[in-house]
């Protein structure tokens, strides 16, 4: 009897809100909520690719 109680509930999902996120700290442009992107503890943002080309450059450089 209270199976019959219970409700399905449905969610409906909402439309993707795009914001804005900041300027990447490498190419400057613009990051949204939906790139891929990373953020730093003490400010700034990048795009995660943005990261990782940076990252292969400073280890050439050090010769690693």
């Amino acid at each position: 009897q209270m199976k019959n109680n219970l409700k399905k509930k449905s969610w409906v999902k909402s439309k993707k809100i795009i914001l804005l996120v900041g300027n990447c700290r490498y190419c400057q442009k613009e990051i949204v909520n939906t790139d891929s992107f990373v953020s730093f503890y003490k400010n700034g943002h990048a795009h995660y690719i943005c990261m990782k080309n940076d990252d292969k450059k400073r280890s050439q450089s050090h010769g690693e």
